[in-house]
């Protein structure tokens, strides 16, 4: 099994998060692999062009046949926009609140302390 990288869910604390569901009927690691970084290019040329989105870590459950994707932009249509733009299909999209260890949101969605 592949090592995970680094996962650094402060990179972009400043921006909301997003959960992106997706229910992927026949989604297995060979194809996300090939897929993701799609997602990571339209986030980079997004932020290029003035609209902050990073994406922060998926996560794959292939006996469900489900990816979720966890998004840090400035709000619901910039996650919106960088998802069409991968051409990734997703079902949902949803505000998260992600809890780190040590760290606690100010607000829903919002930005950590």
């Amino acid at each position: 099994m592949d090592r995970p990288r680094d996962l650094d869910l402060h990179a972009d604390a400043a921006l909301p998060t997003f959960l992106v569901e997706r229910y992927w009927p026949g989604v297995d690691l060979t194809t996300l692999r090939a897929r993701l970084p799609g997602l990571e290019a339209a986030a980079r040329a997004m932020t290029e062009d003035g609209t902050s989105v990073v994406h922060l870590a998926s996560i794959l459950m292939p006996v469900d046949e489900v990816v979720f994707s966890l998004i840090a932009a400035r709000d619901e249509a910039a996650v919106r926009a960088a998802v069409a733009r991968a051409d990734i299909p997703f079902d949902r999209i949803a505000a998260a609140i992600t809890l780190l260890p040590g760290r606690v949101p100010d607000r829903a969605g919002g930005p950590m302390s």
